[in-house]
């Protein structure tokens, strides 16, 4: 099924890793006199996009225009080798340059008049109904303003460092870096940026248990390794993802891992160099009484550098059941919710090889689709996290509005059902990969590489095909007239399902200045597929231009 909601599944098949080391030291100085028991780091980010047009098919919104940005602050308060308390939080996140909106509404600008305003304000942007519209049409969704908090906290959580390892407690990371199931927000996307956390209110324990043996072994007489870039690490959790009422366990929805990891930072193997090597493999497990689910998922990751190579393979089944998306979708149709079998497959294969200033890499990525999307059938859709990005604009951009139009209709229908779950919600991909499989060869030059000044261009081709037939969930549901699913479905733009979603051609050039100071161009040129048709085989080409500055301590 094309649901989001299942990415609550999938990040829980997401790498969490754990963070085993204790509190370093900071050796002060007269030019960095930071205390030992703080960590602070700012970053702030600017964005200009364009991108013509954001709808392949329409007239209504065609060159889309914006400047937004992000302030992240990240502060650790730490007692030496005993532990640490860890917030991050935005500030202005999303929020549009300027004074915008509309005076006696909201956003309500801070002045009446735009030649006087000197004040700007928290606009900013999401998909929308337009005044007056049917709100049964897609195509009167478009792009609104709408105000944002000025303040988000993503992460708050203590840690401390036990005899046997780590105790952290609190909303954190769902992973510690960037997986197909999980991503934590960081800088670690080779194309575009990151906007979303995947976060948890957890529990962790974690221990090396090559460390125990060791320590075991000697009788006690044995200096710990505390890092996390080597050794073999277990860690266990147990994640709250709903409480709702406190007066009933039935409506909680509860999450557990088992994550062990064998990691090597250096080694001699075969008579080559290996460095940074992973080996981690997860088994998940999510349960609720109120809908009867029960789901596992085992997720793998192996990653390593092995001379000029570097190597990223990940793998992820998810499989069981649960009635919660067919809750909502079978009041679509009128039809008895019915109890539905998970098996969803992810698969994503990087590899490049370095040749002086050129690097050479290759992409492959992989997520099952579903093409019926009706609430008895199995749920087979796979969807890469939201920060996962694959590509600049084919997934990122237009996948995302149009979904998001498809999603909008169905929550109006279901606004007016008192529905016991909203999966349509999900939907929206929010730049997911998803129900895909893309091949994306790629180039990278340095221009310039160092002491102060970094300089690489970077270019790709992604090719993308449906994994599935492109479905649009909710239209399709709404077309459903007999036994037959397939005369019914249309894909997110209103034609065929089609098969194959086009091809993008992606360029970046990227200047940093002493590590403080990044300067980012983006440029995507897409030439679509029978995919992104509509009824009448219209698509037009797209184009996308970004330009963005980051500055960071």
């Amino acid at each position: 099924m094309n649901l989001k909601t299942l990415e609550s599944i999938c990040i829980a098949a997401m790498l969490c890793f754990p963070t085993l080391c204790k509190a370093e030291k900071v050796t002060s100085t007269h030019e960095n006199k930071k205390p030992e028991w703080l960590d602070f780091k700012a970053e702030y980010r600017v964005q200009s996009l364009f991108i013509n047009p954001l709808d392949l098919n329409g007239t209504e919104v065609t060159d889309v225009h914006w400047t937004e940005q992000r302030l992240r602050l990240e502060l650790s308060l730490k007692k030496p080798k005993v532990g640490r308390i860890y917030i991050q939080t935005d500030l202005l996140a999303g929020v549009l340059f300027g004074d915008n909106g509309s005076f006696g509404s909201d956003p309500e600008p801070t002045s009446g008049l735009a030649i006087a305003s000197k004040q700007p304000n928290r606009a900013g942007w999401d998909v929308g109904l337009r005044d007056g519209a049917d709100p049964l049409n897609p195509n009167s969704y478009v792009p609104v303003l709408h105000s944002l908090s000025p303040l988000a906290v993503k992460y708050l959580f203590g840690e401390v460092y036990l005899p046997f390892g780590v105790l952290r407690v609190g909303r954190q990371a769902l992973t510690d870096g960037a997986a197909i199931s999980g991503h934590d927000g960081g800088r670690r996307n080779r194309w575009g940026v990151s906007r979303f956390n995947d976060i948890t209110d957890r529990i962790l324990i974690a221990t090396k248990l090559d460390e125990a043996i060791r320590l075991i072994r000697n009788q006690g007489n044995h200096k710990l390794d505390t890092s996390t870039k080597r050794g073999v690490i277990l860690a266990l959790t147990y994640d709250w993802n709903v409480q709702d009422e406190i007066t009933s366990y039935d409506d909680d929805t509860y999450q557990t891992n088992v994550v062990l990891s064998w990691r090597k930072d250096k080694a001699n193997w075969f008579g080559t160099q290996w460095r940074d090597f992973q080996l981690t493999g997860v088994l998940v497990h999510k349960g609720s009484n109120a809908f009867d689910t029960s789901i596992w998922a085992t997720p793998l990751r192996f990653e390593t550098h092995v001379g000029p190579s570097f190597i990223n393979l990940q793998l992820s089944w998810i499989f069981g059941e649960t009635q919660e998306v067919s809750e909502g979708i079978s009041l679509l149709s009128a039809k008895t919710p019915k109890k539905q079998e998970l098996r969803q497959y992810g698969a994503h294969l990087y590899a490049d090889y370095k040749l002086g200033p050129v690097t050479l890499g290759m992409e492959f990525d992989y997520a099952s689709g579903d093409s019926d999307p009706r609430g008895h059938t199995p749920l087979t859709q796979f969807n890469f996290t939201r920060d996962f990005n694959v590509g600049l604009l084919l997934f990122e951009h237009l996948m995302a509005f149009q979904s998001a139009r498809s999603a909008a209709v169905g929550i109006e229908n279901l606004s007016k059902l008192n529905s016991p779950s909203f999966p349509l919600t999900e939907i929206a991909s929010d730049g997911r990969f998803g129900n895909a499989i893309a091949i994306f060869p790629q180039l990278k030059v340095d221009l310039l590489t160092g002491p102060k000044h970094w300089l690489h261009a970077r270019f790709g081709v992604l090719a993308a095909w449906p994994a599935a037939g492109v479905v649009d969930p909710v239209m399709t549901i709404l077309n459903e007239d007999g036994e037959h699913i397939e005369d019914d479905a249309v894909n997110f733009h209103g034609g065929d399902p089609g098969s194959y979603y086009g091809t993008e051609f992606d360029l970046q050039l990227e200047w940093t200045v002493a590590k403080f100071f990044t300067w980012t161009l983006e440029a995507a040129y897409l030439i679509p597929g029978d995919a992104l048709e509509d009824m009448h085989g219209d698509a037009v080409p797209a184009y996308l231009i970004e330009n963005r500055f980051v500055f960071e301590n």
